[in-house]
Order: structure tokens, then sequence, then C-alpha cells
């Protein structure tokens, strides 16, 4: 009876084997798509291309980026929803394209026709604020914001996205009200918070302008100051307590639903490994990146809990997204 099932869990051992042998062997046979649901420039951008040339080396196959912005990420999502299901077609999605627009507002795809690949990263929130104000800090800025309220718009990359609700929890948290000025693209904004046109930001592409001085940055929501930016205030040194809210943010990979789960398991993998490289987290920390992997399994519980705390959260806010 001992052999007997020895040897059964000998064989079980190596049909276990056998399969994640064959779940790693998939291999693209032509050049990977990852469409890029904003314009060039932007973080979600940013992220991808830093992963991209490397990815390139590791599948031994062209990764190939396309910009198609619209519709709050729309547009792309539903290019990659209706891709052939081969594994040669991701899209790079923040958390607003999975789990906030369309569990709030009817969209152009269905959240049901992709499959997690990976997280990719965490954005770290910096609170960039335009030099117009003649602001020095935070402190400065909510006092002026106060005694001035609904004066000042923030800027975002759209409704419904990760940027707008952070302008609407930071200001409500900070006990100011400003107006919210919704972009295509974040990169749209620049010209305006240099101008003044807007006063505040908080998408982390305007690292390098924080760093040349060309806007204020206020504040940044991670655990420590960053080495970046050293002078930079945490949002816990100034009193702002968002930290359960920013750990919902992130960029990741998804495929057609339909994709093997093969690939799935190589592209997860392959991109763990990438994660981990210094260099790679180098890269993404000087466009306010953190790394940040979760396999396919994990991020896709990470997505699903994200969408139901997002769609409370907008109804505790009472906002209209249409």
């Amino acid at each position: 009876m001992i052999r007997r099932r020895t040897a059964a869990l000998g064989g079980f051992a190596l049909l276990a084997a056998t399969s994640a042998r064959a779940q790693t062997a998939w291999k693209p046979d032509k050049p990977v798509r990852i469409v890029v649901p904003y314009g060039p420039g932007g973080s979600a951008d940013q992220v991808v291309r830093i992963y991209g040339e490397r990815l390139t080396a590791a599948l031994g196959q062209q990764v190939i980026i396309e910009n198609k912005p619209g519709a709050s990420g729309g547009v792309g999502a539903a290019i990659v929803a209706n891709a052939p299901a081969d594994g040669h077609t991701l899209l790079l999605s923040p958390t607003a394209v999975m789990a906030i627009t369309p569990t709030v507002r009817q969209v152009n795809y269905d959240i049901n026709a992709f499959a997690a690949v990976a997280r990719l990263s965490t954005p770290l929130l910096i609170v960039s604020l335009t030099n117009e104000l003649g602001v020095k800090d935070w402190k400065g800025f909510v006092e002026l914001a106060k005694a001035n309220p609904g004066k000042y718009w923030y800027g975002s990359s759209g409704l419904g996205t990760i940027t707008h609700l952070t302008g609407e929890v930071l200001t409500r948290t900070a006990g100011i009200r400003m107006q919210h000025a919704p972009y295509k693209t974040i990169v749209d904004a620049v010209g305006d918070v240099m101008s003044g046109r807007i006063h505040m930001v908080f998408d982390p592409s305007f690292m390098p302008q924080a760093k040349a001085g060309k806007v204020l940055a206020a504040l940044a929501a991670t655990k420590e100051r960053l080495s970046e930016l050293p002078n930079t205030p945490t949002a816990a040194e100034v009193g702002l307590d968002i930290a359960n809210f920013r750990d919902r943010s992130w960029f990741g990979l998804f495929a057609p639903k339909a994709t093997p789960r093969a690939a799935i398991e190589r592209l997860s993998a392959e991109l763990g490994k990438l994660a981990a490289e210094p260099d790679i987290q180098h890269k993404l920390m000087l466009v306010a990146q953190a790394a940040h992997h979760q396999p396919h399994d994990v991020f896709g519980k990470q997505v699903a809990d994200d969408r139901l705390y997002f769609a409370n959260l907008i109804k505790e806010l009472d906002l209209k997204l249409e």
C-alpha cells in the first residue's frame, strides 16, 4: 500500500512538473503588441516603455508599444478586448480603466473580456502646484484654498480616473474645495500648470518638472521622503491619511480573456523577473513609479477587490461621472 501510494504521488508530481514546463514553454511567434490607452509621454506610456525594451529580449520577439488615447482609456481597451486571444496583444491599464470607470458608467468595452497578466508598478503620488500661486508649501496652499473656496482647479487625465478620485479624496481630506479640470491625457495639462491656468496635479509624470523647480512638489504620498525630492514632505508629515486609497493605484498588463494560460504564465513570470532588477527599479523611480510585481492570479484578485472599493467610494463621495 505504501509503495503504491508513493508511486501515485510520484506520478502526480511528474504530471505537475510536466504541466509547469508546458505552461512556461509558450513562446510568441510574432511581435507582441502592448496597447497604451493614453497618449505618449504620460505615466502609462513611461511605465510600459521601461518594461518593454527588456521584455523584447526576454521573449525573443519585438515588443511594440502603440498609443491609442480616447474615451478615458476606452478606445485602447476596446481594441485589446476584440483582439485575438493568443498572447500577442496586451493592454497596459491603470486602475481607472479596469477598476473604476466601468463600475460607475457605461463604457465601450467589457471588463469581463480581460484576464490579468501582472501588476507592474505603483505610482508615487506627488502633489504638484503651479509656481504662479506663489505659495511655498502645502500648508500655505491649504490656507489660500480655504480663503478662496472653489477658486482653484486641479487637473486630471479624465473623469473617473485615479487622478480625478485623488483630487476628490485629497481635497476633502484637507478640508478644501477645488474645481476639476479633466484632460484627454495629463500631458495636455502641462502648459496649463506652468501658466497657472490650473493649479494642482497629481500625476507622477510631473516628477521631472518638480525636480527642476518648474512646479512645486508640495507633498508625496509615500511612507518615506523620496530621495529624488528630499525636501518634499510625505502626506503623513502634513497630516493627511490617504494610504489605503493610494495602495489601490497601479499599472498592470491585461490580455483578452481567452488567452492561453501558458502565455499568461510566461508573461507574468518574465515581468516578475524584470521588476526585481535594480535597473528597472531605478528607471521607474525616476518617473515616480515603484516597481511592484503581482503575478496574474494575485493581481486578478486585487483588481476585483478594487472594483468593489472604488464603487463604494464613488457612491460615498456622490460623484457624477457622466
